[in-house]
């Protein structure tokens, strides 16, 4: 199984020619989406930079506290931002509304191990427009992600066995 695979990147059959064709029925290539990865856990945003990276997302910045958070998502006024729930100094729910003060149009999801349904709810009345549960494939991830930049909100993206995928 190829990496794009496993990222949910979709990759070209075995001999095909993968040159668009010039002409107007051609559609223009959509610009990547931003991201920001918040989370105190250097190996854990390495994880998810590469799933997303691969996935065709252009990762334009990531924090690990509550300042570096703040400054990633100035600067890089992404798409969408992802944040942990638990940091040292400051906790996600806390951080949401500095976050969406700095860049308002950003879409927030929170990615967190626990998922009790109360620490979902708060992360939506905090701003959130998704969550997602540490343990989930980057493929799942990259697909919740689509589907919130495309259609807003969606369902809490949860562990799944590893022979079934995120529908």
């Amino acid at each position: 199984m190829g990496l794009g695979k496993l990222f949910g990147k979709k990759e070209p059959e075995a001999g095909a020619d993968t040159t668009p064709e010039p002409g107007p029925e051609s559609e223009p290539e959509q610009p990547k989406l931003k991201v920001v990865i918040i989370d105190d856990d250097p190996d854990a945003r390495d994880f998810m930079r590469m799933g997303l990276e691969v996935g065709g997302y252009d990762v334009v910045g990531e924090g690990s506290d509550g300042a570096s958070a703040i400054q990633a998502v100035t600067e890089g006024k992404p798409d969408l931002v992802l944040v942990d729930l638990h940091m040292p100094d400051i906790g996600g729910l806390e951080l949401l509304p500095q976050l969406r003060e700095a860049h308002w149009p950003t879409k927030f999801v929170v990615v967190s191990a626990i998922g009790a349904t109360r620490m979902i709810e708060a992360a939506i009345e905090a701003g959130a427009v998704g969550f997602i549960e540490k343990g989930v494939s980057p493929r799942s991830i990259n697909i919740h992600l689509e589907k919130i930049a495309t259609a807003g909100a969606v369902k809490v993206v949860r562990p799944y066995p590893l022979n079934h995928e995120y529908p």
